[in-house]
């Protein structure tokens, strides 16, 4: 084989390999872009709305990506990279940004979880049989708010419980007794605290992979375990136990966020850590799809037009 017969060779093979990778890539982003999709019509934006954020996005994805590597943006460059006008760039990169901080509902949110675990776990809250017992709002002896004084770090108790309310956490009975109807708050529904959850838990899961991806020799550490069950009555009982672990595991590691130095490194003047360190546990379950069935219900009404 000559030389211009392996130099061609090699270039077929790697144009192959590229669009291989990008086959695959549009599959992967395709599946991706399908719970987005169902999250831009369920919170009321509009498609036109979903693609001049996408384009937002690039232009910032690639701006800090040259922060990072040249340490200043170049406006040409990203306008190459992305084929983005650079007058649209420049308004984009002039759109001014929230900074990361959290709001006190997450702190609440976090305080509140403490607050269930113990609620679960601590002998002095439940009862005979190990489960969380109704508890008095006041009072003497162990109630709702000797709970929250115990376990909330100093937040009210009428904050928390209303936090625990607003997540369908508890509930209040007529006896005005508060009942523990889950081991762990999560947000639920279309409301603002559920959509900036979404925003911040997959941004920072997808930003974990990606970084997996771009730099395989120091990946950061995910993992993920997967089965399968032909006993549908034990999926309840095992969602409780993993809220449970998963509650108690979060409360570690976050007290070990809070009083641990990470590699050495002391706290700001602020009392924030010099770099953010976020841990999530999430539960996925497939759902089969069932084959359709024939609707047996009353047939669908048909109306004729008028001829007059």
């Amino acid at each position: 084989m000559s030389n211009f017969a392996v130099v061609d060779h090699i270039a077929s093979s790697t144009n192959s390999n590229r669009e291989d990778l990008r086959a695959i890539a549009k599959r992967a982003l395709l599946q991706l872009l399908e719970p987005l999709a169902g999250f831009v019509i369920d919170t009321g934006l509009s498609t036109n709305e979903l693609y001049s954020i996408l384009r937002q996005a690039a232009v910032r994805s690639v701006a800090n990506r040259q922060l990072e590597i040249f340490g200043r943006v170049n406006i040409s460059g990203i306008a190459a990279a992305t084929g983005i006008p650079r007058a649209e760039i420049s308004r984009i990169l002039k759109l001014s940004t929230k900074p990361d901080e959290q709001t006190s509902i997450h702190r609440q949110q976090k305080s509140t979880n403490r607050i269930l675990m113990a609620w679960h776990q601590v002998p002095k809250f439940t009862d005979a049989n190990g489960q969380p017992a109704d508890l008095k709002m006041y009072g003497r002896g162990a109630t709702f708010e000797s709970l929250v004084r115990s376990h909330g770090r100093g937040i009210p108790t009428r904050a928390v419980l209303d936090e625990l309310i607003r997540t369908r956490t508890v509930e209040v009975l007529s006896s005005q007794k508060i009942r523990a109807k889950a081991s762990i708050a999560v947000d639920r529904g279309v409301s603002p605290e559920v959509i900036e959850a979404f925003g911040d838990r997959a941004t920072e899961l997808l930003s974990t992979l990606l970084f997996n991806m771009r730099q395989p020799e120091n990946p950061k550490f995910i993992a993920t375990v997967s089965g399968s069950t032909s006993v549908p009555n034990a999926l309840p009982m095992f969602r409780k136990e993993l809220s449970n672990r998963g509650a108690e595991f979060l409360a570690t590691i976050q007290d070990n966020l809070i009083h641990t130095p990470i590699n050495g490194r002391k706290k700001s003047a602020k009392g924030s850590s010099t770099d953010r360190v976020s841990v999530t546990v999430f539960y996925h379950e497939s759902v089969r799809k069932k084959a359709e069935k024939t609707h047996s219900g009353q047939k669908r009404r048909n109306f004729r037009r008028n001829s007059k």
